[in-house]
């Protein structure tokens, strides 16, 4: 989980760091977490980084912190999910970051346990956080069984590496997102394995043979140069 904050104050950004530490699972690897204290220097990054969301503070010296998530819905495609924490805490406050599209609003001081609790229902609402084991997703005719780590097609399964399925499960979750490179490295590799960029461009053309990524089943896993990966569903599949 990639989660940029947004903060003027280094002591709130530390508090916001260490709560949110606390939130990978068992196994998991930690949540990467980018700390900001200028507006425009998280903008920059969201125009070449890919987060899975965004806690922001209103009041910055360089940019309001509403006025980046504003930017973020007119700009990005599939823009991340964002949670407003802030000391402005009346009911316009709360109306006019909701209505500029903000998922959530929590009022400072917060509250660890709140903030968390609140954290992984945006996820959930945003399909980031860990599905259950006994989940099963269905795409045209590739069905995922997160229990079994699977991967079948017409009921027949398709032969994968924990790895692969869970980075093919990732790009179909999150279909027409752009997913940069630094992204996909930090979810599936640890630091050690990061020595080039033959790991990821390997798997990636892996995932195209063994799944079938093609227009005439309904997909185009599309390379964007200098940034990362995007898979996008291309119409109906008539079998």
């Amino acid at each position: 989980m990639r989660v940029a904050i947004l903060d003027d104050e280094p002591a709130e950004l530390r508090r916001v760091e260490q709560t949110l530490r606390q939130m990978a699972e068992p196994g998991e690897q930690p949540w990467l977490l980018h700390s900001f204290e200028r507006a425009e220097d998280l903008l920059r990054q969201l125009r070449r980084e890919t987060f899975d969301l965004l806690i922001l503070d209103w009041q910055l010296p360089d940019l309001s912190g509403l006025s980046l998530l504003r930017w973020t819905r007119e700009h990005m495609d599939a823009p991340p999910a964002a949670i407003m924490l802030t000391s402005r805490d009346a009911e316009s406050d709360i109306v006019q970051a909701l209505n500029a599209g903000a998922d959530d609003y929590v009022s400072k001081p917060f509250r660890p346990n709140e903030l968390k609790a609140r954290v992984a229902a945006v996820l959930r609402r945003h399909g980031q956080q860990r599905a259950s084991a006994a989940e099963v997703l269905n795409f045209n005719d590739l069905v995922f069984d997160d229990a079994e780590q699977t991967v079948t097609r017409a009921g027949i399964p398709i032969a994968m590496t924990e790895r692969e399925y869970r980075l093919a499960r990732c790009l179909f979750t999150n279909l027409g997102r752009p997913l940069s490179r630094e992204y996909l490295y930090g979810r599936f590799w640890s630091h050690e394995e990061m020595v080039s960029s033959r790991p990821l461009d390997t798997h990636i053309y892996r995932l195209r043979n063994k799944l079938g990524l093609t227009a005439d089943r309904g997909w185009q896993l599309l390379t964007i140069y200098g940034y990362g990966y995007r898979l996008e569903s291309v119409g109906s599949v008539n079998e």
